[in-house]
């Protein structure tokens, strides 16, 4: 299995990456990828386990392209946590996936030729390889009958995007995601963790490719209440340190507070309250890591007159306290 990746930021201007079939290795492996080209700056880390590749990225960026191909179908959930990702097929019959921060996609293409372009200064990923071979060896050779749609696409070879428009990270994904990314055990109890915990995290999600909903789930939404709700987010994540109340929001998309609230729960699974802490603490998160910022002053950057409400809203969200990410 072959990946061929092409951009001006590598040294060569190409970079070819080659695999066992199916991802399947003998041992645990981790490795971590220090980077420090045109285009990014920051860590790799890549962990194989038989079957799976988990690659967590945490980079700075600046804007930049790489032509991809691969050898083989290609089988990815990834989650945005930070940055933006798009992805567009030179064949124009291909599907275009398109992931911005804070969403998510699970997503299934038998042929990978096209163009990626990062459109952000900074990227904070956590990625999920597979293959068709891995569903066999969790779900069965019969996967098919329980997983319609996604079957379906396989067997006839055609791309396949759990959601059209990528998803918000829900709060129950965060902790998923986090707990595969902090994961501190040893090798073994490590390798069989993180097998537990991706094979949860697969199933609950492929099981989920059969609703009938997921297709239609913004088209409840009429183009224009689409775009006022993606109006307030940009406005919200413009101006996170200032008060941002349901009846100012509302004036920005233009409609009156009771749409607001449902229109925004329809499009980011979330209500408007949970998305604006969510956001304000991933900020001050990195404003205390890589800023070097006190508690007192990332809670007052991110909106919080006083710094105990700021810390008791990120413990809720964490489960720690923000003073433990404080270099000594």
């Amino acid at each position: 299995m072959k990946t061929v990746l092409k951009s001006s930021i590598f040294k060569d201007k190409i970079l070819v990456k080659y695999f066992n079939q199916d991802f399947e290795v003998d041992s645990f492996k981790e490795n971590t990828i220090k980077l420090n080209n045109s285009g990014e700056i920051g860590t790799v880390r890549e962990i194989q386990l038989n079957g799976i590749r988990i690659v967590h990225r945490n980079i700075k960026t600046s804007n930049y392209k790489i032509n991809v191909s691969h050898d083989f179908p290609f089988f990815k959930l990834q989650f945005e946590i930070e940055g933006s990702s798009h992805y567009k097929p030179f064949n124009k019959s291909g599907v275009e996936v398109y992931i911005p921060g804070g969403y998510y996609n699970l997503f299934y293409l038998p042929e990978v030729n096209g163009e990626l372009t990062y459109k952000t200064n900074y990227r904070k990923t956590l990625e999920i390889l597979f293959t068709e071979n891995y569903i066999k060896k969790i779900i069965g050779d019969d996967y098919k009958k329980d997983l319609k749609k996604f079957g379906n696409s396989i067997h006839e070879k055609r791309d396949f995007l759990m959601w059209k428009k990528s998803q918000p990270i829900t709060d129950e994904l965060n902790v998923h995601i986090e707990e595969i990314i902090n994961c501190e055990y040893s090798e073994n109890l490590k390798r069989a963790y993180l097998q537990a915990k991706i094979n949860e995290l697969l199933i609950f999600l492929l099981e989920k490719t059969n609703e009938s909903h997921l297709e239609n789930r913004n088209e409840e939404l009429t183009k224009e209440d689409y775009n006022n709700i993606l109006k307030v987010e940009h406005y919200i994540k413009s101006n996170l340190e200032k008060s941002l109340t349901i009846p100012k929001l509302a004036i920005i998309a233009g409609i009156n507070t009771s749409k607001l609230k449902h229109d925004f729960k329809i499009v980011f699974s979330i209500t408007i309250f949970k998305f604006i802490t969510k956001l304000r603490m991933e900020k001050a998160k990195k404003l205390i890591i890589d800023g070097d910022y006190t508690v007192s002053e990332a809670a007052y950057k991110v909106g919080y007159k006083h710094s105990q409400h700021f810390t008791v809203a990120f413990k809720k969200l964490y489960g720690y306290l923000p003073s433990k990410m404080i270099k000594n």
